[in-house]
């Protein structure tokens, strides 16, 4: 275990027990040399990530831990891609910087860079991405420069064989994934179906509701026309009623006139004898 390893681990486990602590200590104070302030600043984002890295261990969920790796493995590499590469470009930034100073943060970025790689993601070749060299720098290492060729296979990958390959955790993942999309496949069909038998019966609802509609019409018309006779009928009945008044009321008025004009009969007769 290198002097890197070392201290993210005392790193680590320092930010992990702090919380406990009654007193928290207070944050190192920046210095002027910004290779050293950047250096601090990965080491803190490695103690972070490490700390990540236990807590998906942890996990149970084989699913969870799937997209929690993932999410490490991001994390890892915009780490390389900016914090390390920036760290890189300011080795020979600063006061007074030597040739010693400069292999020494070299070797420092080395193992920082490491460090960052050896973090445990699920995957058993934890992906290392290709950083071209800056001014300055030698092309160590095995690197090569990025080239773009259609017509030419890039073999870099090929010393790599499970580069590509799945893990164990991520075929579990995909696994989980495709038995969840069959349920959920089998529940939307469920669905479909029932709002199609719902479809149907609305359909056949609006046409029942349909033929209600042509009865109603055509007993709203019954019973105008029953109506209409109804009045007609009590007009002709008001008016022979009143007919019957009439002729009764004239006979009433002859039979009292000729009762009037029995007794002025009468009383003539009488007063002549």
């Amino acid at each position: 275990m290198s002097l890197v390893d070392v201290i993210t681990r005392i790193d680590a486990l320092i930010k992990k027990y702090e919380k406990y602590s009654a007193e928290k200590p207070e944050a190192a104070a920046k210095s002027k040399d910004p290779f050293n302030n950047a250096y601090m600043e990965v080491l803190e984002r490695i103690n972070e990530l490490t700390l990540k890295s236990d807590e998906n261990g942890a996990e149970k969920s084989r699913a969870i831990k799937a997209t929690l790796n993932a999410e490490l493995r991001r994390a890892k590499a915009a780490l390389l891609e900016d914090q390390v590469a920036k760290l890189d470009k300011l080795v020979r930034k600063g006061k007074s910087v030597t040739q010693e100073t400069v292999a020494s943060r070299q070797a420092l970025v080395h193992e920082v860079r490491k460090a960052v790689e050896g973090i445990p993601d699920g995957v058993h070749s934890p992906r290392k991405p290709f950083r071209a060299a800056g001014p300055g720098t030698s092309l160590g290492g095995g690197k090569q420069p990025v080239t773009i060729d259609a017509e030419k296979r890039d073999h870099r990958m090929d010393k790599n064989p499970e580069y590509y390959q799945h893990s164990e955790a991520s075929l579990q993942f995909q696994k989980d994934f495709e038995a969840a999309k069959a349920r959920q496949d089998k529940s939307l069909d469920t669905i479909d179906q029932g709002l199609t038998t719902l479809r149907g019966i609305g359909e056949a609802m609006g046409e029942t509701l349909r033929q209600q509609d042509v009865v109603l019409d055509a007993i709203h018309e019954r019973m105008d026309e029953v109506t209409g006779q109804l009045k007609t009928n009590n007009m002709k009945l008001k008016g022979m009623v009143t007919k019957m008044r009439s002729t009764r009321n004239f006979c009433l008025d002859v039979v009292l006139i000729c009762i009037i004009l029995g007794l002025v009969l009468y009383l003539v007769a009488m007063f002549k004898k």
